[in-house]
């Protein structure tokens, strides 16, 4: 009886241990074999495949999250926002249970970009954050920089997947610098600071001539024992001017017009969006974010 007690008990453990063991296992399911580099439309070479290949590697191993980018010449018919989230889902591409990640998707046949987002990714990834993003690795996709395209892409998502773990996902409410930008804003500076410095130099150097000359022009005329009257009353002999008539004649006149401001009621308001995510169901019933455009 009591063997018996002893069977039941450790059977009810086992049971109440059963479901944080399946989340664990659900967890584990992550292939991380499967390319995550996907360049079908052969924009990239070997070397630099396995470039990106490692560094998405390091960022899903650090940060358990999963990244794709996947290159294509035609999406058979699909839309972008179709073809990338079937893609992300159908080929297994995710972390967790809740298939945490992102895919970034680039379309030849018409030239667009689209990044899907799935689980965790939708938070990290705002609206805001995709265009923000875009606006730093897109002009590399129109000068057919796609390698340096898709570091910068990978650099932008550490940024936001750092900002989203301490809280506060890149969004337009939460606005800061990410690498990209910040680099930028240096190089920016730079070339200021470059400027006013070329500019006080020009400037000292206008200021010394203009003194110079007029130094050599009070000197000039120190000079001039004659000058030239601008009158003729100088000239003239008393008493051989005799005027006999005069008259005033009108010659023209000077009008100056201004014109008077109205005011107006009318006019066109901005609106702001509340920030965040905005999702949509795939066609395999999943719920993704994203947003893209064209290079």
């Amino acid at each position: 009886m009591k063997s018996l007690n002893k069977i039941l008990f450790v059977g009810i453990i086992l049971l109440l241990l059963m479901p944080p063991l399946s989340l664990n296992v659900s967890a584990e399911l992550f292939d991380k074999t499967q390319p995550r580099v996907v360049d079908n439309a052969d924009l990239l070479t070997d070397s630099e495949e396995e470039s990106l290949e490692s560094q998405i590697k390091t960022l899903i191993d650090k940060y358990d999250f999963d990244i794709v980018i996947v290159t294509a010449d035609t999406i058979g018919g699909k839309t972008p926002m179709e073809y990338a989230d079937d893609y992300y889902d159908y080929e297994g591409y995710g972390a967790g249970v809740e298939r945490d990640g992102v895919l970034l998707l680039i379309s030849m046949a018409d030239r667009d970009w689209w990044i899907s987002t799935r689980g965790y990714g939708i938070t990290v990834f705002t609206d805001y954050g995709i265009d923000k993003a875009g606006e730093i690795f897109v002009s590399y996709l129109s000068s057919a920089e796609y390698s340096q395209g898709f570091e910068k892409f990978l650099n932008v998502t550490e940024d936001y997947l750092t900002a989203a773990k301490q809280g506060k996902p890149y969004d337009i409410n939460n606005v800061y610098l990410t690498k990209e930008e910040a680099e930028k804003e240096r190089i920016r500076l730079e070339k200021e600071n470059k400027e006013q410095l070329y500019g006080a130099i020009i400037g000292s150097f206008v200021i010394g001539l203009v003194a110079a000359l007029i130094t050599v022009l009070v000197f000039k005329s120190q000079l001039k024992s004659v000058r030239f009257q601008g009158g003729a009353a100088n000239y003239e002999v008393a008493g051989s001017l005799n005027l006999t008539r005069s008259n005033e004649v009108f010659l023209y006149k000077n009008v100056s017009r201004r014109r008077r401001e109205e005011s107006s009621s009318g006019g066109g308001g901005s609106s702001s969006g509340g920030g965040g995510s905005s999702t949509h169901t795939s066609s395999s019933g999943a719920t993704h974010g994203g947003g893209g455009g064209k290079f």
